[in-house]
């Protein structure tokens, strides 16, 4: 049996906590090969600086739209193998990531924020963790929502302390990310069969703040040569991409085809994230 989080969780009749028995030197070096295989290059550990505490509170929104991804595409049996994997490491990676920004924070309004992020994260991840059930599936979209918006107010919020135009950026840049995460999310939710009002207009607001932060990153005069021609491959893939994610309107959903399609765009734009990280500050 394959090991995962889920060797510590609640019993739904009893209310216990039931703990598999596995040695945590052999979990630690499970987790150091998911992570360096599953998620985006920069996850590994490091000093902080502003700019970096900025890419890693971004990464935060990501990670909370990645989550609730691999559980529907688990629920729904598509590449599920990989995508409980993914679920895995990026429940890992939020908790670390969480850890660390904690232990950076420049300002009490910071602090407070990320304690707000604490508490609402200690109950998604609980329902992030159990077993995908389709009646469950709209507590999970909901629950990720609602994260990902005390994520979004806490990068506003390192971005406003750094107070430089690369900071603004970078936030925008791992926005992105994010939002190729909530596409993958929304699109599979729908494939699903997952009811709300709600999910078609998110999907719509998701494709067009894609379309927005992309046109405005193209036009910053701190783009490098490098930046510019990884953003016009960007550019290239998302007006090829925007087909599939229409097909939806006439019944025929590609949940497998949408996943391959959104992780290369998460990687594009985490590369490039990193690229705007790396640009000297002014």
């Amino acid at each position: 049996m394959r090991p995962s989080f889920r060797m510590l969780r609640r019993d739904q009749f009893t209310g216990h906590l039931a703990q598999a028995v596995i040695p945590p030197l052999v979990m630690i070096a499970i987790l150091m090969i998911m992570l360096s295989s599953i998620l985006p290059t920069s996850v590994t550990a490091e000093v902080l600086t502003i700019d970096t505490a900025i890419n890693k509170a971004g990464m935060q929104r990501m990670l909370t739209q990645r989550i609730a991804k691999s559980y529907l595409l688990a629920g729904q049996d598509v590449a599920a193998d990989k995508a409980q994997k993914q679920l895995d490491a990026s429940v890992a990676l939020f908790e670390e990531h969480l850890g660390e920004l904690e232990g950076f924070s420049p300002t009490p309004e910071i602090t407070a924020s990320l304690q707000n992020i604490r508490r609402e994260w200690n109950k998604f991840r609980q329902l992030a963790i159990g077993n995908p059930e389709h009646r469950q599936a709209l507590s999970v979209i909901e629950g990720g929502s609602r994260l990902l918006e005390l994520c979004e107010k806490n990068v506003q919020l390192f971005e406003t302390y750094s107070g430089e135009e690369k900071g603004e950026l970078i936030n925008i840049s791992g926005r992105q990310r994010m939002l190729s995460q909530r596409i993958g999310m929304l699109y599979v939710a729908k494939s699903w069969r997952v009811t709300s009002e709600s999910l078609d207009k998110a999907f719509e607001q998701a494709l067009s703040d894609f379309d927005q932060a992309l046109k405005l990153l193209t036009e910053s005069s701190l783009n490098t040569a490098e930046i510019n021609q990884a953003l016009n491959e960007v550019a290239a893939q998302w007006e090829f991409s925007r087909s599939g994610f229409e097909l939806g309107e006439s019944g025929r959903y590609v949940p497998f085809v949408i996943q391959v399609t959104t992780e290369s765009m998460l990687k594009k734009m985490d590369r490039i994230t990193n690229l705007y990280v790396s640009i000297e500050s002014s």
